[in-house]
């Protein structure tokens, strides 16, 4: 029994790194491709469509894989749905302090429920090991 909690928490832990960790690979990567720019008149950021795009894509492939891993190393899919969780969480909070539109806050919901019910669906077709 507390191996099983220890498996799952280390599990859990471990996918949500893998899911920040790819999460921040892609808004780099978005950030590198189309920069923010700072409007003079206006006092604003602007954020062009490419690092918005990078943004969605880092959600979905954190999620998915961070999600993936926790399920199959915990061998249970709890984890890999606390994982997606966690993205969502720091989805709203991002859109909270930025005042985001409602579409982006809705795409911070769905796009890692999504994720983690693909990560679900392909770790319950993969033979689990050991």
């Amino acid at each position: 029994m507390a191996r099983t909690l220890l498996r799952f928490l280390v599990a859990t832990v471990v996918g949500i790194f893998v899911a920040f960790a790819l999460i921040w690979i892609a808004q780099y990567a978005g950030g590198e491709l189309s920069p923010e720019v700072y409007d003079v008149e206006t006092g604003e950021i602007l954020i062009p469509a490419g690092a918005t795009i990078a943004l969605l894509v880092g959600w979905f492939v954190g999620s998915f894989a961070g999600g993936w891993l926790a399920m199959r190393a915990s061998a249970n899919p709890g984890a890999g749905w606390i994982v997606a969780g966690a993205v969502i969480g720091a989805g709203l909070y991002r859109a909270a302090t930025l005042g985001d539109s409602w579409w982006m806050i809705a795409l911070g919901v769905i796009v890692p429920l999504a994720a983690a019910w693909m990560a679900q669906r392909v770790s319950a077709t993969v033979p689990a090991t050991a």
